[in-house]
């Protein structure tokens, strides 16, 4: 059976990326800091399986 490819999320516009480093700097809800550090880890080219491990979370939520 093949590998299936990786998932990654679309390129994002400078002012993006800004605002998504400013949540992981400055908020204090942990769930934003956690979506907004796995975007921008799989902006960088991070495969789902390395991220999740990063995040201490499943495949499938840093695959969705």
């Amino acid at each position: 059976m093949a590998r299936q490819p990786e998932v990654f999320v679309r390129a994002l516009e400078p002012e993006q990326a800004q605002r998504l480093v400013k949540i992981t700097r400055s908020t204090k809800d942990r769930v934003r800091l956690r979506r907004a550090g796995i975007v921008l880890a799989s902006v960088q080219g991070r495969a789902a399986s390395e991220i999740a491990i990063m995040f201490a979370a499943t495949r499938g939520t840093c695959g969705r």
